[in-house]
Formats: structure tokens, sequence, C-alpha cells
């Protein structure tokens, strides 16, 4: 059986994650973080818009 991609991976293809650590990296976007990157933090924010929620605190 083939792997089929979700919807929302789908919706993250278009986005070159290593432009996005590049980006990151020159401005130092990462420098205070353990464990939420900004990838992270990214894939939080589509899914929150994608779901319509108004706010980070209603994905918890």
């Amino acid at each position: 059986m083939r792997f089929a991609p979700s919807i929302f991976g789908q919706l993250l293809e278009p986005i070159d994650r290593r432009q996005f650590q590049a980006i990151v990296d020159r401005h130092d976007g990462d420098a205070y973080d353990k464990s939420f990157r900004s990838w992270d933090h990214l894939v939080a924010l589509i899914y929150a818009q994608s779901c319509g929620s108004s706010g980070l605190r209603g994905l918890e």
C-alpha cells in the first residue's frame, strides 16, 4: 500500500524547508528556543488558520 500524504501535508509541500531554515538562521530566530522551533510555530499557525481558530490557545 502506498503512502498518501494528508491534505495538511500537501498544504505544507510548497514551503521549502531549507530556505525557511536559512531565513531563520540569518535572523537568529531560534536563538532562545529549546523545543518549540520556528518551523513548529509556522506549522501551528498554518493549522490554526486552516481550522478557523482565533488564536494559539484554541489549539490546546
